[in-house]
């Protein structure tokens, strides 16, 4: 059934059905398919898209990303939104539509999957049939990263790569994301080790611009030699004091960490100190919230709030710090007693379906996340129980 000439659409629907149902309404509809002029649609996937859904409020959103990627990322994209209940059923949802770029008809293909009453640990049997061979396949799971997850374990047991959102769990979960890049052979399903899977995140990805910012400040005017005296890192989260470090915050300290060759995190009066390998010199990092950050504040666009980093170099101190302010970003470097910048510079938030679109372009290993996660866990797990 079409959804009208102006939409170019395709839709079944169907209430307690079979997933190998699904998989032939949806074969059904691509050879009925066509044109204008009459001419069959090309199918425009080039990987298969599954995403898990926890709560009912996040599908439809999640549907409106998946379609608005589909122009940047064409896929086949499945999303599994399961519903309590004490006996299985499934209803389901296909779309056929066509690519707005394309003259001659190729289309992008998304399914809705709302399993009700299902076991997590089969969810994966849910999705198979519906996968297009040979193309890899991305999970994007919208939820808390608990690899103990067994929906987690289910899914994740016919993907190539995992996209999830730390920040939606709370800072350990760090840990535990980083057993799953142990490089220990795969046997079976629930294994903690999965070398053949890659791993993105996307509170990873809206740190681009903080990462860049401070990059900026040691590449410009030599202040790179600095970076052995760095004495202290604070940095600022988008939370309130009384909260504990967001697992943004640590990816950043991780990233700095891991960047700088420290290791051996030990806890510190306010936070954790790292030591270089190098020099065996240690520094301070330490996590604070915004002060007039409360429970009924707007939302924060950015993950993290501020910077600041002070280091030396034999009698010469500079202090750096770096603030992001809705669409901006201020600057301010004290070098010595007498050089002084205070600039803006555009630091726009990034808009969810760009930050999930640059995960999507990534197919192979970022080392540097790895790292920078690894290092995040590390200082995770000494970090000083609040009073």
């Amino acid at each position: 059934m079409s959804d009208g000439a102006g939409d170019q659409a395709m839709r079944w629907e169907g209430r307690a059905v079979r997933a190998d149902a699904v998989a032939g309404r949806l074969l059904d509809l691509r050879h009925i398919a066509s044109d204008e002029e009459g001419f069959p649609l090309a199918r425009a996937s080039v990987m298969n898209l599954i995403v898990y859904v926890e709560r009912q409020s996040q599908v439809k959103p999640a549907v409106r990303e998946v379609d608005e990627l589909a122009v940047r990322h064409p896929s086949r994209a499945v999303v599994v939104a399961p519903e309590p209940g004490t006996r299985f059923s499934l209803d389901a949802e296909v779309i056929l539509r066509r690519h707005p770029l394309a003259t001659h008809g190729l289309v992008f293909e998304r399914v809705l999957l709302r399993p009700r009453g299902a076991s997590p640990e089969g969810l994966d049997t849910l999705v198979i049939p519906l996968l297009i061979p040979h193309l890899q396949s991305f999970l994007w799971w919208l939820s808390d990263p608990d690899p103990a997850d067994p929906a987690l374990q289910s899914l994740m047991s016919i993907c190539d790569r995992l996209i999830v959102d730390s920040s939606l769990g709370r800072a350990e979960r760090l840990g535990a994301l980083a057993t799953l890049l142990v490089g220990a052979p795969r046997l079976k399903r629930g294994d903690t080790g999965l070398p053949r899977l890659v791993l993105g995140d996307l509170a990873w990805t809206r740190l681009e611009s903080f990462r860049s910012a401070l990059a900026r400040v040691f590449d410009e005017g030599g202040r790179a030699e600095y970076l052995p005296g760095l004495e202290s890192v604070e940095i600022v989260g988008s939370r309130g004091q009384s909260s504990p470090p967001t697992p943004s915050e640590l990816l950043f300290a991780g990233w700095i960490g891991s960047r700088l060759g420290y290791a051996r995190p030990m806890p510190a009066r306010g936070g954790v100190s790292l030591q270089a390998e190098a020099t065996g010199r240690r520094t301070l990092f330490t996590f604070i919230g915004r002060e007039a950050h409360t429970r009924t504040s707007a939302p924060d666009l950015h993950p993290l709030h501020a910077f600041k980093l002070v280091a030396s170099r034999g009698r010469r101190r500079l202090e750096a710090g770096f603030r992001a302010d809705g669409g901006s970003g201020h600057l301010l470097l004290q070098e010595g007693k007498t050089k002084r910048i205070d600039r803006t510079q555009p630091q726009p938030a990034l808009e969810e379906t760009e930050v999930l679109s640059r995960e999507l372009a990534r197919f192979g290993r970022d080392t540097i996340y790895e790292e920078s996660l690894a290092m995040g866990a590390r200082i995770e797990a000494v970090l000083p129980t609040p009073d």
